[in-house]
């Protein structure tokens, strides 16, 4: 007898309908789940929270409904090595321009690099599945290097450079407003901070931010507010250079460099830095003899400059013409630590082969130079050879070690009771 037979025959009884007795199975709403992702991903340097160096990444760019509303996520696979099972929750991450965002980052490990099994549930929603897997031969891939800002407070410009010989399928830009990022000690970032969100083409490698480009609207820089850039570098399933969501996406490497708006237009490009725990400003930008690049550390009372291993010497410094007193720039000059006197706006040059650290003090406090702006200062630089600089600047306002080789020298001169040596300000 049927469903519908047999509880016709209960109301002829006078009993509750069939439905009341045995209710009917109603399907429920599916998940709907938008890129699905399995990813190599590569991390560099940042002041965000993102944990840094190779991993894998897997995920979703968009599930509804959302982590707020129920949804849990997990991943599973097996080792290469052992065939044990890997089973890793992932975890809602919302920012304005992702409010449905699941994902995890796990350290890269050869024998986690079989098929993964994406799984999302929610208690009202049928749970969804599926199984991605990285293309044959997937390798990490490298970072592009070089971002400069130019251009106004509200219509910044970024370039970069890629790296040479690497395939390039396309390029994603994401801003972040630091003081929107929020994260929680066991899950990661709650809210990314993320302001602005492009894809890009693989031969265009300058992007200038429009007000339709912000994610929240009616949003605008601030001056004097921190943010972040981050520039992936992407690389698709398919070769594709259009089709550039997380789904076709098998490997991507991410820069970061923080940023202050720029106070006005015409200004140089400057070579945006990462701002590390110590305050620190890392760089990484390829250089050219007899090229000047301007970077932009913060400032309180002066700042030391550092090579990184194997980056070529300064060949020279101008330092910004923010004041009437010059400042005091010292530096071993064949093996004597020597301060000069130096005015804004004059390039001064280094004893022949350049040096690998010097130091600036005499920044006047009235200034009002902001130590957390990283465009407050720009300062000039060139090197005696081509190569990458990756060194760092060190405001000396925070409590930190002079270079090694200035402190142990100044320690042996102080010994000897030797005074510095101290020229003229320089003028050409």
């Amino acid at each position: 007898m049927s469903v519908s037979t047999f509880s016709r025959a209960l109301c002829l009884l006078g009993a509750a309908p069939a439905t009341a007795l045995f209710p009917l199975q109603v399907p429920a709403t599916p998940l709907q789940v938008t890129d699905p992702y399995l990813q190599l991903y590569n991390v560099a340097v940042n002041s965000d929270g993102f944990t840094t160096g190779q991993q894998i990444r897997f995920g979703a760019s968009s599930v509804v409904p959302n982590g707020a509303n129920g949804t849990t996520g997990f991943a599973t696979t097996h080792n290469l090595s052992t065939n044990a099972l890997v089973m890793r929750i992932i975890n809602f991450i919302p920012a304005p321009a992702t409010p449905n965002f699941f994902g995890r980052n796990i350290p890269y490990n050869a024998n986690l690099t079989g098929p993964w099994t994406i799984n999302f549930q929610n208690p009202g929603n049928d749970p969804y599945q599926t199984v991605l897997s990285f293309p044959a031969g997937a390798q990490e891939t490298p970072f592009i290097n070089s971002i400069t800002l130019t251009g106004t407070a509200q219509n910044p410009t970024f370039n970069w450079t890629p790296p040479p010989g690497v395939t390039v399928n396309g390029y994603r830009v994401n801003i972040y407003d630091k003081t929107l990022i929020n994260f929680d000690a066991s899950k990661g970032p709650i809210n990314a901070g993320t302001v602005v969100t492009q894809n890009l083409p693989p031969f265009v490698t300058s992007f200038t931010v429009v007000p339709s480009e912000f994610v929240i609207p009616g949003y605008a820089f601030k001056l004097g507010n921190p943010y972040s850039i981050e520039i992936s570098l992407l690389q698709t399933r398919d070769g594709s250079s259009t089709h550039l969501g997380n789904n076709n996406v098998y490997a991507l490497s991410r820069v970061y460099a923080d940023f202050t708006p720029l106070p006005k237009g015409n200004l140089p490009a400057v070579n945006l830095p990462v701002v590390l725990a110590n305050g620190a400003y890392q760089y990484n930008m390829a250089v050219k003899y007899g090229q000047t690049y301007y970077i932009d550390p913060s400032v309180a009372v002066g700042y030391v400059f550092d090579i990184g291993a194997g980056d070529p010497n300064f060949a020279s410094v101008i330092l910004p013409d923010l004041q009437a007193n010059p400042y005091d720039i010292t530096f071993l000059d064949n093996g004597v630590l020597t301060t000069d006197l130096l005015s804004g706006g004059v390039e001064f040059d280094f004893p022949a082969g350049g040096v690998s650290s010097f130091r600036v003090t005499g920044i006047d406090p009235a200034d009002g130079l902001d130590p957390g702006n990283t465009t407050a200062f720009i300062t000039g630089l060139t090197f005696v050879a081509d190569g990458t600089f990756t060194g760092t600047q060190t405001p000396i306002a925070i409590t930190v070690p002079e270079p090694g080789t200035l402190s142990l020298l100044a320690g042996a001169l102080a010994a000897l009771g030797l005074a510095l040596r101290r020229r003229e300000a320089v003028t050409r």
